[in-house]
């Protein structure tokens, strides 16, 4: 039993297939749901201080909101503080 496949056929199989995995990657990150005060790494656990740490501080890393909250960390927190989480966005000075 041979089935021919033609170049466009294929073409259009594999664009579905790529869709589709980027479809599955992109998924998780989006239903992430956000974490309640409650669920969040407390102060003390996430070795938080109100200084920064050399040129490490809250407003260039990734889980920064402004003004003061973080995704991770139990607020509030300052702008210009640290923690152990620390992880700075890109292009960030």
């Amino acid at each position: 039993m041979e089935s021919s496949v033609s170049r466009r056929g294929m073409l259009q199989l594999t664009l579905v297939a790529a869709a589709s995995v980027a479809e599955a990657v992109a998924s998780p990150a989006r239903a992430q749901p956000e974490l309640s005060e409650a669920q969040k790494i407390s102060h003390a656990d996430a070795k938080y201080q109100t200084t920064p740490n050399d040129q490490q501080r809250c407003e260039i890393c990734l889980q920064f909101e402004p003004p003061n909250h973080c995704k991770i960390v139990q607020s509030p927190i300052t702008p210009h503080g640290w923690c152990q989480y620390f992880a700075a966005r890109e292009n960030a000075h």
